[in-house]
């Protein structure tokens, strides 16, 4: 890439915007270093070779329909690009029936390489923070639960209050049997005296 800022948009569609497996190997033969780094929340990998075949194992199970930017930050002092991206999917696992999307921010370490007599900036290590969690988000029903904010809430506040609830109920158990076992306990000392 000579600037990184606008090509990224093409090397992110490329990979995710109806691609063709071979189309995604190109990409990723044109934009990344052989030895290129890959973290993801799922897997980590080292490799062209090994990303090729990661990117090529997504388009199959998850089938990329496109891409939504958010935001693009490039620092060029230290080489570093960051880009928050939504990416469209059908997983044929539901028979394509569903469309799910995977938000995450790709932060992107690039490499000057010389390439013709040029230099260039390829992309040397990849990063992937998923906004949510990605694997409950492709799963029907619940990834739109998972997704909205005001039911995620909803449901935080419920499970808080559930956990007061047990709690007393256990404190209240517990004080009570302290008590039973203090009467129980208490009248057999009697007794014995």
């Amino acid at each position: 890439m000579e600037d990184p800022r606008n090509e990224i948009r093409d090397v992110v569609l490329g990979l995710t915007d109806h691609p063709s497996l071979k189309g995604q190997a190109a990409v990723l033969q044109k934009y990344f270093t052989q030895d290129v780094e890959f973290y993801n929340v799922w897997l980590n990998a080292k490799g062209l070779a090994n990303l090729i075949c990661i990117y090529n194992m997504g388009e199959v199970f998850l089938n990329y329909v496109g891409c939504e930017f958010q935001n693009i930050a490039y620092d060029e002092t230290n080489n570093n690009l960051s880009v928050c991206v939504c990416v469209f999917i059908r997983p044929r696992a539901f028979l394509s029936l569903h469309l799910a999307y995977l938000c995450f921010n790709v932060h992107l370490e690039l490499e000057d390489v010389v390439k013709s007599g040029r230099t260039v900036k390829k992309i040397k290590v990849e990063r992937d923070y998923f906004i949510r969690s990605p694997t409950l988000e492709i799963i029907p029903i619940i990834g739109k639960i998972h997704d909205s904010d005001n039911i995620r809430f909803f449901l935080g506040h419920l499970e808080a209050g559930a956990w007061r609830v047990a709690t007393w109920i256990f404190v209240m158990m517990w004080h009570s049997l302290l008590a039973i076992f203090g009467v129980v306990f208490g009248t057999v000392m009697t007794i014995q005296e």
